[in-house]
């Protein structure tokens, strides 16, 4: 009786020592878990502060480009007149015109979304828009040496976007996929259908990029280029864009190396059953 006395004192001496030790252990990993939330909420209102700020100085600097902006125009336009029997002059007049008048509409979309407005939406040729934005960024491919292919399905079903801004974010994937290849490499552009919704996909043969930065590359500022050499906003702004058209855009690795960028834009009901 004696030693079995003991044994449970002892089980009892050493189950509260434990007891004592795991309540520790606890109490630790709660003030761990606490203190990691914090500095979590702090660096997410860090960011959104920084976003805030940034967006407000975009809104400044959009608003002050508007004056130079107009004198490109009027300079442009009294040189087309002057060119009118020189084609290529006038050619890169008319060009001069087009893209100002681009920038024009851009700055005007940006700022509608950052004042809290809907995109222009419009019935649109889904196929039309990834062709605009190829014809965009075609001379920075061949000027950079990468081939940029595409493969658009054909009889792909209309979509309800606001044409500009879905272009300039394909544009920015595309800008992106080239930056990433070296002179010989590869930027390939997909538009398929899958009955709901319309997929772009750029894929390029570059130097990839880690799943861990993935799951970051579309946070404004964040970038994984030379200093200088990026931003950290074009893919920030072509999330940006997905979003305001209810859409998704997802930035993956690629086997054994590259990166593949997916834009997924639902396509209206009543295209669903046309497309099936």
């Amino acid at each position: 009786m004696l030693g079995v006395a003991v044994a449970s004192g002892l089980v009892l001496i050493f189950g509260g020592i434990a007891l004592k030790n795991q309540r520790k252990e606890l109490e630790l990993e709660q003030e761990i878990a606490v203190l990691a939330a914090q500095g979590e909420r702090d660096d997410r209102l860090s960011r959104a502060t920084r976003a805030a700020v940034m967006g407000t100085f975009a809104m400044g600097v959009a608003h002050e480009v508007s004056t130079p902006l107009g004198i490109i125009v009027g300079r442009a336009e009294q040189l087309a007149g002057r060119v009118a029997g020189d084609e290529r002059a006038a050619h890169a007049a008319r060009v001069i015109l087009e893209q100002a008048e681009r920038i024009k509409l851009l700055v005007r979309r940006f700022l509608d979304l950052a004042r809290g407005g809907p995109p222009a939406f419009a019935r649109v040729d889904s196929a039309s828009v990834a062709r605009g934005a190829v014809s965009l960024v075609d001379h920075r491919f061949g000027k950079a040496g990468v081939q940029l292919t595409t493969e658009i399905a054909e009889d792909l079903p209309m979509i309800q976007c606001d044409p500009a801004l879905l272009e300039q974010a394909l544009v920015n994937l595309l800008l992106n996929a080239c930056d990433a290849c070296t002179s010989g490499g590869t930027v390939n552009v997909t538009v398929r259908d899958s009955a709901q919704t319309i997929a772009f996909v750029v894929t390029d043969d570059g130097a990839g990029i880690t799943p861990e930065d993935a799951t970051r590359a579309t946070e404004p500022f964040f970038t994984t280029k030379p200093d200088g050499a990026g931003t950290g906003l074009g893919l920030a702004i072509a999330s940006e864009i997905v979003k305001s058209h209810r859409g998704i855009l997802t930035i993956e690795p690629r086997s054994p190396r590259g990166t593949r960028a997916r834009v997924e834009i639902p396509v209206p009901s009543d295209e669903v059953h046309h497309a099936g």
